[in-house]
């Protein structure tokens, strides 16, 4: 498989960093952030003399509110920065209510307003969730603003009755949204969309210079009110701005009504370029009949055994479902250095975050001892949490063999 395998070089439209050796993350973890599995995720909004910090946290089970108090522990603190643990500004306990919770399936929404400390410009806050029914305990982190200017630090995009928050980077064809800030205030927004095809990332051990990025070219513009329903009829990436000199608006992918889910064939072959050789990858998206080239992809590459290929067809897209969940940026989950490490490796056994990288550790693999995946925070203007992966050449020696072992059907 190691010599079969080849990845389509592409043109990024972002610049990525130097490769370097890869290094083990630290055992001191004291100044660090710990999270387990990828469980909740956060965005915060200025609210005048605070900010309010907005949670969304899979919870694995459907909770009446009326009961949420007696589910959920907690509490927050805030620090001056990631390495700083010392010095607690401030700490609280999270009352949770029907005025600051939504339960929709097993996904639970609340927020909470943190008073802005005097005289900073930053600040961390971490809070630790509990859960009191399974014992677990997962800890969130937020980079909080105080003073910067950013739309997105005061506007967000919340559902069509304006009280939901949409904590993602994305929204689909049939979605009414609503565009607002927490003091309600009247703002135009110029909306710019691009209609462009991202591609998916490249091989964790490309160490080559990536190629010049290319230019994105405005499909259309229009203008929206905060406070009023919008309805984006046009799938596309969108950005929104104040004012078009704004170095940084909003961006919002458009897509259509099933995503995350992939379900026409045309776009199930896509993420299969992460498991398949170039000559595969060439035959299916050139096929002129993407289902029957897709069943008999996963035929072939199961040697004919029904029962495997439905069995691994089953997960392989349930990591693209949740890749694109959790991972959309300017462009699909799925495409991502973060989509592409966690389609293929899966949940890490723990992920350490600071400011500007996340490292990804995983370890008890038949294959490796511990291998760390690190991204790093790039500066960009449609969204706040783009990352690209640092690549290294020896990551081969994992890699190829978890890709063999998803075409063996044995990564499930």
């Amino acid at each position: 498989m190691k010599k079969i395998l080849s990845f389509i070089p592409i043109i990024l439209l972002f610049a990525g960093c130097s490769p370097t050796t890869p290094k083990k993350a630290s055992s001191n973890t004291d100044n660090r952030v710990l999270l387990q599995r990828f469980v909740s995720k956060s965005r915060f909004l200025d609210n005048s003399n605070a900010v309010r910090i907005y949670l969304s946290i899979d919870v694995d089970r459907t909770i009446s509110l009326t009961d949420i108090a007696n589910e959920f522990s907690i509490n927050y603190k805030l620090y001056p920065d990631y390495t700083n643990k010392q010095n607690i500004l401030n700490s609280g306990v999270v009352n949770l209510n029907f005025e600051n919770s939504i339960m929709d399936g097993d996904l639970l929404t609340l927020w909470f307003d943190i008073p802005k400390p005097k005289d900073l410009l930053t600040a961390v806050a971490l809070t630790d969730i509990k859960d009191l029914k399974t014992g677990n305990k997962i800890v969130n982190d937020c980079f909080l603003r105080f003073q910067s200017g950013k739309a997105s630090d005061y506007f967000m995009f919340f559902d069509k009755t304006g009280k939901k928050p949409l904590a993602r980077n994305y929204f689909t064809l049939q979605d009414t949204v609503v565009l607002k800030s927490l003091n309600q205030k009247v703002q135009n927004f110029r909306v710019f969309r691009y209609k462009y095809e991202f591609e998916a990332a490249i091989s964790p051990m490309s160490t080559t210079p990536r190629a010049a990025s290319k230019n994105l070219y405005v499909d259309s513009s229009f203008t929206v009110k905060a406070n009023e329903q919008i309805h984006l009829s046009t799938d596309g990436l969108y950005y929104f701005t104040r004012d078009t000199t704004e170095s940084y608006g909003i961006g919002m992918v458009v897509t259509d009504k099933r995503f995350p889910k992939l379900t026409r064939p045309e776009k199930l072959v896509k993420p299969l370029i992460y498991v398949s050789t170039f000559a595969e990858t060439s035959d299916l998206n050139s096929a002129k009949e993407p289902k029957k080239a897709l069943d008999n992809y996963w035929l072939n590459v199961m040697q004919g055994n029904q029962a495997t290929a439905k069995r691994t067809i089953k997960a392989f897209y349930q990591r693209v479902e949740q890749a694109n969940r959790l991972f959309t940026s300017y462009k699909e989950g799925w495409k991502t250095d973060k989509g592409m490490v966690y389609i293929v490796m899966g949940d890490p056994t723990k992920i350490t975050r600071t400011k500007d990288k996340e490292v990804w550790t995983y370890s008890r693999s038949t294959q490796y001892s511990e291998v760390n995946f690190t991204f790093t925070k790039r500066s960009n203007q449609f969204v706040e949490d783009h990352y690209e992966l640092q690549r290294y050449a020896e990551y081969q020696s994992i890699w190829f063999p978890t890709v063999e072992q998803w075409r063996n059907g044995e990564r499930l």
